[in-house]
């Protein structure tokens, strides 16, 4: 392996993923990632199969309307990297059945469409289809032709920002979660 030989002086602000803060009430929960390529960072899940045991992203809008969601997907710089090749392959920090650590309730930076134009202090809404490029789950500033809901007691708390994380651009924003469960 060669030694990296060149470092940015300009650190990103943030990742997906990222709890904004630790004087915020927030509520973890964890839950198995159900889909067989696991889960990304800073993406909203729903009960999975099992509702007391796994997670997945959500497929309908009332998976995510209905205020029975689970939350955002909290990275953990400290666990292993995914192994699995389909996990690898979706770029999915968890593999499927590894315990995601899920916030409920605070701040945290999401993920977002790559497309999507987001605007602080404005109603935050989720993707449950997905065509080419967009994942379940990520968000996104409305309905994208029927595409993604409003999730409830979610507002953006900044606008987007790209940030380049190991030689991928991510689009996040800041999304605050506003009720002890969705």
């Amino acid at each position: 392996m060669s030694p990296q030989l060149s470092h940015t002086i300009e650190m990103n602000s943030a990742l997906a993923g990222l709890v904004a803060d630790s004087m915020m009430n927030k509520d973890v929960i964890s839950r198995l990632a159900e889909d067989a390529a696991g889960a990304h960072a800073g993406s909203f899940l729903v009960p999975g199969t099992d509702a007391e045991a796994q997670a997945i992203a959500p497929t309908t809008a009332g998976e995510i309307t209905d205020g029975d969601g689970l939350g955002v997907v909290i990275f953990d710089a400290s666990k292993e990297p995914a192994q699995t090749a389909v996990a690898l392959a979706a770029g999915n920090e968890y593999d499927v059945e590894q315990m995601l650590p899920i916030v409920d309730q605070g701040r945290i930076w999401v993920r977002c469409d790559d497309a999507a134009v987001i605007v602080a202090n404005t109603q935050a809404f989720v993707r449950f289809v997905a065509g080419g490029g967009e994942r379940l789950g990520d968000f996104r500033q409305d309905v994208d032709t029927a595409d993604a809901a409003a999730l409830p007691n979610a507002l953006f708390r900044s606008a987007h920002k790209d940030v380049d994380f190991q030689g991928v651009t991510q689009r996040i924003a800041l999304v605050q979660l506003l009720g002890p469960a969705l």
